[in-house]
């Protein structure tokens, strides 16, 4: 998903608040630019679990992956490598409810529902 989409006023501001109240968003891996579009678009990946439809959102907590900071890609010279994502797959662990954040990380952020 696009940064805009997570960020932006009417059709993105829809999306989430369909997510929000139909799913349980719980980690976003937030990618860097170039890896998906053309290079300066910021994408990131969803994780979350489907949920019944209700009034208030069921996201109460979401825990933030930064794959940008100080991580460089390109799609030919420096692509993504699944070792690039060994921290996260450690750290996540689906199905279980459970994240674990190692100490002394700064990839890890710990964000209350945006509404």
């Amino acid at each position: 998903m696009p940064d805009n989409v997570l960020f932006e006023d009417g059709a993105g501001e829809a999306i989430r608040r369909k997510l929000l109240h139909e799913c349980d968003v719980h980690t976003l891996l937030r990618l860097p630019t170039g890896l998906f579009y053309a290079q300066g678009v910021k994408a990131n990946v969803l994780f979350f679990d489907k949920k019944p439809a209700s009034e208030t959102p069921w996201t109460k907590q979401l825990w933030i992956y930064d794959l940008r900071t100080n991580m460089h890609f390109t799609l030919k010279t420096n692509p993504l490598k699944r070792a690039n994502l060994d921290e996260f797959v450690k750290c996540y662990q689906p199905g279980t409810g459970i994240t674990v954040h190692p100490h002394g990380t700064q990839k890890w952020i710990p964000a209350r529902s945006p509404e």
